[in-house]
């Protein structure tokens, strides 16, 4: 089996982070990140927001938790029952709130979330989910369904970085590229977006690494043959899985 040489297709500066995270511990990796984030006008609205009383606060993304912690600009996190998507977003909401931080025990997307005993009977909560602009329903849907007021602050939203297809390609595969590790649906969307038409029997071709079944099933839908789903997210959990 060749070794892994990963495309990283994370949000910017995410990308190259990992990039030279991986590079460090000798698995050749290259960033292209394929959308950028910047603030919303929802950016300033923090402390109000933040000043409610919740009985549970969400952050689906770190993204969210660090927008969110840069919109308080040093004042404190509210008292709450916190919980997060995956453990990434845990490491972060737990830095930042200096609390407790609930996550699904193995399933790190909404589903998993959705399976915690302390979200089955929700009548009369308040929930705060704290995201980007844009993403699923399906949390909040839910949530509101079992009987809970759900409300969003989504500091952030994601912006298509400009790219010339046939010039990306061209140059990855000079550089030997065989796998690509994708994050979200979003990103293997843009991914297949990017990439010309010409040139997706090569993407396709490509081992995609993943963080949930939920986008391995969508990779499939696609067209990938090959997904893998890594163990997390966390750059060190993923330089263990490919050591």
């Amino acid at each position: 089996m060749a070794k892994p040489r990963l495309l990283i297709t994370r949000f910017a500066p995410d990308a190259q982070r990992l990039a030279d995270f991986l590079n460090a511990q000798g698995i050749f990796a290259l960033a292209q990140p394929l959308l950028s984030v910047q603030k919303t006008a929802e950016f300033a609205n923090a402390r109000f927001v933040l000043t409610k009383s919740y009985d549970y606060i969400i952050a689906v993304s770190r993204n969210a938790v660090d927008y969110t912690d840069q919109a308080l600009a040093g004042e404190s996190w509210p008292n709450s029952d916190y919980l997060a998507v995956g453990k990434g977003t845990q490491v972060r909401l737990h830095g930042a709130t200096r609390q407790t931080v609930q996550i699904p025990s193995g399933q790190f997307d909404s589903e998993g979330l959705l399976a915690l005993p302390c979200l089955a009977q929700l009548s009369g909560k308040k929930i705060l989910i704290l995201r980007g602009v844009g993403g699923r329903e399906l949390l909040a849907q839910t949530l509101t369904a079992r009987g809970a007021v759900v409300e969003y602050y989504q500091p952030y939203q994601r912006v298509a970085i400009n790219l010339n297809g046939s010039q990306m390609v061209n140059k990855r595969q000079q550089e030997g590229i065989n796998g690509a590790i994708i994050s979200s649906v979003e990103l293997l969307e843009r991914l297949i977006e990017v990439v010309p038409i010409d040139d997706r029997n090569w993407l396709t071709q490509l081992v995609i690494y993943v963080p949930s079944r939920r986008i391995a099933s969508h990779a499939t839908a696609l067209g990938w043959t090959d997904v893998k789903v890594l163990s997390g997210m966390l750059d060190q959990q993923i330089a263990d899985y490919f050591n």
